[in-house]
């Protein structure tokens, strides 16, 4: 991970190439007529006035998700998680809303998502820039979201936004850029004070313990209390998401050592014996926790992902936002559902079973989260979230260099599925997950990246 705080240069240049190249394209215009140099920059900021989303680069967009994963990586103590993919959820929804009236037919999410209110309008008939829209209204939710701020970082996000406008100023003039700026903003505030009312709470309040057999006990080392118990109760973006649970365990709970849920705990006791290097690799790679200086802070290993992709397809502004909206859906949603689930079948984790049955000084090679066992945390997010790009780029192959900063060689996937596949396994090697649990995790994540995919953003009565 880089230092961003402007655009690059070469960066700016190609932003100044593309809006020339669309120019270009769009008055029709042949050789013999093309402006002269001295007056490329100026034609180019006009042309710039009309463009659509479709039309102008993502780049600002990238520069920022890129800023705010290097300004966390080491933020002591590191942010909760859950709390930031419900912020990322919003910040994404924010971001199209902010782009939204630059893309032909563009569907506003008041009309999709589960008691979002109508959005500010912009002024009809006035030109926007729509780079300067998504600059303010992501300057001004991360100052919002963000966790563990100091006043420095506050300083320095107020001046990655500055020093992105001084860029921008070279497309449009002057009260473009100040009446895009307002209306990202006005987007942030109305997204923000939404926000607000989601009774978001990863307290475990109406938790109440069970003495069936096979039902979740704090575990070993610290055996903390549960969290998330309450986060069924907070609102989601999507009304499938107020019902949605994973479907029943497909291995019932036995102590017998010849049944199926006996083999599936040998199975994270024998692994966990003896890892590889390779098998402990995959564990850390996907924790994303490990403290300053050593992990990714969760969800920026996701996000990095989501914007990997969107930066290997040359994603244009409209497509960007588009997909950081629905991934962040996913990212708010699937942990409402995951814990709805992970509460309603209450199952015990692997080290509770086996330091019960098979041997009593048995840990695993990562610490198990304070919550029940079934289905996955980690694929109730990267299931949904892999769904969506795979729906909106293909399972086509991908490399993860989420841990370039350290050092770390790159992960190399043949599919997007096959990197999910991994993250699952991850959690079998950690020594946290029974493996049915992940590939069943696997599962409830696709059909709830498929439900985030079918929205459909673009509605033909719509006039932009």
């Amino acid at each position: 991970m880089n230092e961003h705080s402007t655009l690059k240069p070469t960066r700016l240049l190609w932003l100044l190439a593309s809006f020339f190249l669309v120019y270009l394209y769009s008055c029709q215009k042949d050789m013999s007529k093309l402006p002269n140099a001295d007056n490329r920059v100026s034609e180019m900021a006009r042309a710039a006035q009309s463009f659509k989303a479709k039309h102008e680069s993502a780049e600002v967009v990238f520069d920022w998700y890129h800023y705010v994963a290097n300004l966390q990586l080491r933020i002591s103590p590191q942010p909760v998680y859950i709390l930031l993919h419900r912020s990322f959820g919003y910040i994404g929804v924010a971001l199209y809303e902010a782009v939204r009236p630059g893309i032909k037919h563009g569907e506003s999410f008041s009309n999709l998502l589960y008691q979002m209110p109508q959005m500010p309008k912009i002024d009809e008939g006035k030109p926007y820039l729509w780079s300067a829209s998504a600059n303010a209204v992501l300057a001004s939710l991360f100052q919002k979201y963000l966790t563990g701020l100091s006043d420095a970082d506050k300083a320095s996000i107020q001046q990655h936004e500055a020093a992105t406008r001084q860029s921008l100023r070279q497309l449009a003039p002057e009260d473009v850029i100040n009446r895009s700026e307002a209306f990202g903003r006005a987007v942030a505030t109305a997204i923000y004070n939404w926000s607000t009312t989601d009774q978001f709470s990863l307290l475990s309040t109406t938790y109440q313990p069970s003495a069936l057999p096979g039902s979740w006990v704090p575990t070993p080392p610290n055996f903390p209390s549960p969290t998330g118990g309450d986060l069924r109760y907070s609102r989601p973006f999507l009304s499938y998401s107020l019902k949605a649970v994973a479907p029943e365990m497909p291995v019932t709970y036995s102590s017998d050592p010849w049944s199926a849920f006996y083999q599936a705990a040998k199975d994270v006791y024998d692994i966990g014996k003896s890892l590889s290097a390779e098998q402990k690799a995959i564990a850390n790679w996907w924790a994303d926790a490990g403290g300053v200086g050593v992990g990714v802070p969760a969800p920026y290993h996701t996000i990095g992902i989501v914007t990997q992709v969107l930066e290997n397809h040359h994603a244009d502004l409209e497509q960007a936002a588009e997909v950081y909206a629905k991934t962040g859906i996913a990212m708010k949603d699937g942990p409402i559902n995951t814990f709805r689930s992970k509460y309603l079948y209450n199952l015990l984790r692997p080290v509770t079973y086996i330091r019960q049955q098979i041997d009593p000084t048995w840990l695993p090679y990562l610490t198990t989260p304070p919550y029940p066992e079934y289905p996955s945390g980690l694929m109730g997010v990267i299931g949904p979230v892999t769904q969506v790009l795979i729906r909106e780029f293909g399972d086509k192959p991908f490399t993860d260099d989420s841990y370039a900063w350290r050092g770390l060689p790159a992960r190399h996937y043949s599919s997007l599925s096959k990197m999910a596949e991994e993250a699952a396994l991850s959690r079998v090697y950690a020594g946290i997950h029974y493996r049915w649990t992940q590939y069943a995790s696997i599962d409830f994540g696709r059909q709830m990246g498929n439900v985030i995919a079918d929205l459909d953003l673009k509605n033909p009565h719509v006039k932009n």
